[in-house]
């Protein structure tokens, strides 16, 4: 058994050895295209813009579709998206703060 273990560790080690050379050569770092003074090539792409790796493009973020309804600044990222804003403070509440109430889908008065 244990000279079937050497055997497959010998033939692994020989495998990765074409393995290892050919991911140093083609990798951004050794290439000549990089400039000497930047870490790595993807540093030419708007930090916006989404990168593919394997072949260095850099494309815009795609548009938000047409059904995609942004929430107000306003609502909690658990409520839904057309929550009404908070109403103002009934008299007894004035030193309460607004807080959405996922149970019962209203917003309801809570000390903080």
């Amino acid at each position: 058994m244990t000279r079937f273990l050497h055997r497959l560790a010998i033939a692994s080690a020989v495998a990765s050895i074409p393995l290892a050379a050919v991911t140093f050569a083609t990798s951004p770092v050794s290439s000549a295209q990089c400039d000497l003074t930047q870490l790595h090539c993807a540093e030419r792409c708007d930090p916006n813009w989404s990168r593919n790796v394997w072949t260095g493009e850099c494309h815009p973020q795609p548009a938000m579709p047409d059904w995609y309804v942004v929430r107000p600044a306003y609502a909690p990222p658990y409520a839904p998206v057309d929550v009404p804003p908070p109403p103002p403070p009934p008299p007894w509440a004035q030193q309460l703060q607004p807080r959405w109430d996922e149970g019962s889908q209203q917003w309801v008065w809570v000390r903080i």
